[in-house]
């Protein structure tokens, strides 16, 4: 490793986050990770003091703004449209693009940074919650960016201003837009803590809930959903809104299998959280990948399901090691 690689690899980690969230894609973050190296490396002779390279760095992610402006924003489920008739065919599938990615929990093991304090406005976890990524994507690409650097990253409004090219007064009249944005959608910051169980699903609730899709009982998963559950199910724009229309949903659509037990789950973690893989048995003796369920709770009870399974939106996932087939036949 040469001595650029050096001063510039341990920024990798957080690069990819940073990229992730701006734009909501785990598929296309690390392509902009390599292109900001690729940039960086071209740009080396301008970083003037190896202690900046983290600042310097971010200045040159911004080619994230420069990939926004030719795509469109990526969307969670309930924000396309009203909720579907559950009696109905799930729509047909749309672009994948449109869509917002999950992203697999061991991105966030890169090395810390000796910078990070207790007082950052978000934590690193927390910041990659999926309604959190959810929530930045309704920012402008420059809301977005600014919020991240300051309250994420951890810049100063100095340097923030320097990386966006703009005013420092421009910079934090950006950021406090950016705030108040983020609070109408997300909540007050001091609520938005996973670590304090918002929104976190237990290892026992998932538990209860992946046992019930194996064992074939449709009652025992309807059990475990929230009166007020959301499901989503990228990339159709379908979703569904409340239990009573999930349960019928489930029961027109998957009473069968459910009854032949073809379901066969993993723990999979991602977004920070805990979710689960779904595998579907068909005439073999493996059980084929079928979903990935990024899950959340409220008052113990699981409130949102997005159900995703394009095989593009969960490339980061399977690289991660979340298994493409199951043994399927064993005795449950």
């Amino acid at each position: 490793m040469n001595a650029f690689e050096a001063l510039v690899e341990p920024h990798r980690a957080r690069l990819r986050l940073h990229c992730y969230r701006m734009l909501g894609s785990s598929h296309d973050s690390d392509d902009m990770v390599q292109e900001t190296f690729l940039r960086a490396l071209r740009a080396r002779h301008t970083l003037q003091d190896p202690a900046t390279a983290r600042a310097w760095l971010h200045r040159i992610a911004n080619v994230c703004i420069d990939e926004l402006a030719k795509r469109p924003r990526r969307a969670r489920g309930p924000e396309v449209g009203p909720a579907a008739d559950p009696d109905l065919l799930p729509a047909a599938r749309t672009p994948d693009a449109e869509w917002l990615e999950p992203a697999p929990s061991s991105w966030l093991s890169g090395a810390p940074d000796e910078r990070d304090t207790p007082a950052a406005q978000y934590t690193i976890k927390e910041s990659v919650a999926l309604a959190f990524v959810a929530a930045l994507q309704v920012l402008t690409p420059s809301q977005r960016a600014v919020l991240l650097l300051r309250d994420v990253v951890g810049l100063s409004a100095a340097e923030t201003a320097e990386a966006l090219a703009c005013s420092v007064s421009s910079a934090n009249s950006t950021l406090h837009r950016a705030r108040v944005a983020l609070e109408q959608r997300v909540g007050p910051r001091a609520d938005w803590s996973p670590e304090e169980g918002a929104g976190s699903v237990d290892r026992a609730l998932l538990e209860r809930y992946m046992r019930a899709w194996e064992k074939g009982d449709l009652d025992a998963v309807i059990a475990v959903l929230h009166d007020d559950v959301t499901l989503s199910m990228p990339p159709s724009p379908t979703w569904l809104s409340g239990r009573a229309n999930v349960t019928r949903f489930f029961t027109n659509r998957l009473t069968q299998a459910l009854r032949e037990r073809r379901f066969r789950t993993a723990v999979i973690e991602a977004n920070g959280s805990l979710g689960a893989a779904f595998y579907r048995i068909g005439d073999g003796r493996e059980a084929a990948f079928f979903a990935l369920q990024v899950l959340e709770a409220k008052n113990g009870h699981i409130r949102v399901i997005d159900h995703f399974t394009s095989e593009t939106s969960l490339a980061a996932l399977f690289e991660a090691g979340m298994a493409r087939t199951v043994g399927g036949l064993e005795a449950t």
